[in-house]
């Protein structure tokens, strides 16, 4: 009753998934299934260790579709013809639907079923007959792409006009899905062989109505296609080809007293192939070409993984809060709900390496090498390359940046595969801190200010760690109007600073300190950002004010200016005073015996080390930087003690004013015992309430759902 003919060329995989499916739904149905073979030398006869039953012809030399298909009719008896191509999957229900609307319609002669992209999405596969205007408002032509209502594409691809329930009669419907009616066959006769692919079935249909069979469009039947399996295989002739048979159809259908038009479409098809090679290039670099995953694998929507895939960068994986924070939001995330990919670059010699937090991950992050902290215009265009190939492989909904280096090279790529791969994939970009103040100049600072604005013109949201951030970003800088910068504050697994009282002793033991040295800390990156030389000189005044206090400063952490620091400490008799670390990954049993910690920073975000020294219970000073102030909360009272202010959670300080810290220093140590309680029991419930790693993970996962519902 019934026989499938498949035209196959270099598809054998396809193939094989095809005949699967057409197994898995045949069901009673009488069929004889012929797959007749172009030359692929591709395994293609492996086909029958799988389907003994299928009639395979392998043709010496690929003599292209329209003969094989008559090869394959002339051979065949069946009532109905059901020509399917390779790359395609049959859903369930499609052969009880076009057969009986075949039976109980004797007069059409085609049917066409509903063809869904590997996407979920229709294809445009029913349409009117060719006209000139077809060549800019086809099926995948730019207008039609960018502009599917527009009206000429609307009367061009009938497909958009069906209700998706009711049968329609059209023009023709594509080869890829068709089923024929043998006796309309007899009636017409062949397909024309002159066209070796393409608008063949355009010609075909054409004929059948000529002929008085109707040709109908029937959504209630559907099968998935894999666009362009086999033509991608030879890409340069599948274009040609297309343009050849283009003319072919025209010139078959022209009337005699237009045959002045034929040089001008010769013309203007010429003129065509160029830009649609250089097209078709662009795409498959892009990543465009969607046939390249095979069926049944994640890329199927209807059936695949249909989590929000969030693709996340940082910069590197320095120690610091962003690396925490990027841990937090790549392991923590709802994994029902979100898929994330973290993409990190190269640690700098003298910097600690957090990486040892994926140590036991399933979610290896990928390393860029070329992504690295220096500014180097090769790498950084290498990094560019890499990160938009990343982009093409895993095709994400989101890409979060974090930091400045990250943030500039990630949302410069996505911006490029948005453009030329016609995607929309969504942009948000977290300020840990930045660089506009303290860092370089004030012409590289400007020229880094009107970068980051005109990045954030095409990033959906941008997100600040602080309310001061965000006046920064909004008011003193101008990065981003305030309605697109939202508050999200850093969020951590504090648990083990909660705690830390039980290590007690071990870092003075390490240090070989007794219980009455005080031990004033500063942890961070040696940095000139980080100021550590005001932190050093801070001591130096403290010690020569204080003789009588037995007082150690240790600073724990690497960096570029670590032999300078430890120069001048020599120099300035600070060497029996003063301890370099390193970094420790037991951090928590720091804070344990530290009676003070400091921050000399000139520009921060939001410390993290001041967030963990108020979770382990530890009093704070810090200079007034960035998002410090939120931390520390307002002062009790306006006027400086000494160049200090007392605030609600901590001791806050100017800017590079050494002698304000040691006063600082003093008054932490010999102040009110009852009151430096209570300031600290405000600290750690502030840090419990607002920095915890379950609110962190809501308030990302809220933003990532509502930027998807946009």
């Amino acid at each position: 009753m019934l026989d499938i003919i498949i035209v196959n060329y270099k598809s054998t995989d396809f193939l094989i998934r095809c005949l699967e499916s057409i197994y898995n739904f045949i069901k009673d149905i009488p069929v004889k299934i012929y797959v007749y073979d172009n030359n692929s030398q591709d395994g293609v006869d492996s086909i029958n260790n799988f389907f003994p039953e299928v009639l395979l012809t392998e043709n010496r030399a690929n003599v292209g579709f329209a003969r094989a298909i008559n090869m394959a009719i002339e051979r065949s008896c069946g009532r109905y013809m059901l020509f399917l191509n390779p790359d395609t999957i049959v859903v369930d229900g499609f052969f009880e639907s076009v057969l009986r609307y075949m039976e109980e319609n004797e007069q059409v002669g085609v049917v066409g079923a509903k063809i869904l992209d590997y996407d979920g999405s229709v294809q445009g596969s029913a349409r009117s007959f060719p006209t000139p205007l077809t060549g800019l408002f086809g099926r995948s032509s730019f207008l039609s792409r960018n502009f599917p209502n527009n009206r000429f594409t609307l009367a061009n691809i009938l497909t958009n006009r069906s209700d998706g329930i009711t049968p329609m009669e059209v023009d023709w419907v594509s080869g890829a899905c068709m089923l024929v009616r043998r006796d309309a066959v007899r009636d017409v006769g062949l397909m024309d062989k002159k066209f070796f692919m393409y608008w063949e079935d355009a010609d075909w249909c054409k004929r059948m109505w000529e002929k008085g069979w109707k040709v109908v469009y029937l959504p209630e039947a559907s099968v998935i296609h894999y666009v362009g399996v086999s033509s991608e295989k030879l890409l340069f002739r599948s274009i040609l080809e297309f343009h050849v048979s283009s003319y072919r159809l025209f010139s078959k259908y022209i009337g005699p007293s237009f045959w002045f038009l034929k040089p001008v479409v010769i013309t203007g098809l010429s003129v065509r192939i160029p830009f649609a090679v250089a097209s078709n290039l662009v795409q498959r670099w892009c990543g465009g070409y969607k046939y390249k995953t095979m069926p049944g694998e994640k890329a199927v929507s209807a059936e695949g993984d249909r989590r929000i895939r969030i693709l996340r960068m940082i910069a590197r994986l320095n120690i610091g809060g962003p690396a925490i924070h990027v841990n937090l939001l790549t392991m923590g995330l709802d994994k029902s709900r979100f898929h994330s990919t973290l993409v990190t670059g190269k640690i700098s010699p003298q910097e600690g390496d957090m990486s040892y937090l994926f140590d036991f991950s399933n979610s290896k992050p990928i390393i860029i090498t070329e992504l690295q902290r220096e500014i180097s215009l090769s790498l950084d265009i290498k990094a560019l390359i890499h990160i938009f190939k990343i982009l093409r492989r895993e095709n994400p909904d989101i890409v979060h940046t974090h930091t400045a280096k990250a943030g500039f090279g990630a949302r410069m790529a996505v911006i490029l595969y948005n453009l030329l791969c016609r995607k929309k994939v969504r942009m948000v970009h977290t300020f840990h801190g930045h660089v506009f103040k303290g860092y370089f100049s004030k012409q590289k600072s400007l020229f880094f200010i009107w970068v980051e604005s005109l990045l954030a013109r095409f990033t959906d949201v941008i997100i600040a760690i602080s309310p001061t951030q965000k006046q920064e970003l909004g008011e003193e800088f101008r990065i981003a109007p305030f309605e697109k910068i939202k508050i999200i504050p850093l969020g951590f697994n504090l648990d083990p600073f909660y705690k830390s009282q039980g290590l007690k002793g071990q870092f003075r033991k390490s240090l070989g300190l007794d219980d009455d040295t005080v031990l004033i800390g500063i942890i961070g990156r040696l940095v000139p950002i980080k100021n550590h030389m005001m932190f050093f000189r801070a001591a130096r005044i403290f010690i020569d004010e204080n003789p009588d206090i037995k007082i150690m400063f240790v600073a724990v952490g690497d960096g570029e200016l670590r032999t300078d620091l430890e120069a001048y400490c020599k120099r300035d008799g600070l060497a029996q005073h003063v301890c370099f670390c390193g970094w420790i990954r037991d951090v928590p049993s720091v804070y344990a015996d530290l009676d003070i910690l400091a921050l000399s920073s000139l520009n921060e975000g939001t410390p993290v080390s001041i967030i963990e020294s108020m979770a382990s219970s530890v009093p704070v000073i810090s200079t007034n930087a960035g998002g410090v102030v939120d931390l520390l909360g307002p002062p009790d009272s306006d006027p400086d003690l000494d160049g200090f202010k007392v605030c609600e959670r901590g001791i806050l300080c100017r800017k590079d004013d050494a002698q304000g810290m040691a006063k600082g220093f003093k008054y932490l140590l010999r102040g009110d015992t009852n009151e430096k309680e209570q300031r600290i029991a405000r600290a750690r419930a502030f840090v419990e309430q607002r920095y915890s790693e379950k609110r962190l993970i809501n308030d990302i996962e809220a933003l990532y759902m509502n930027l998807m519902r946009q």
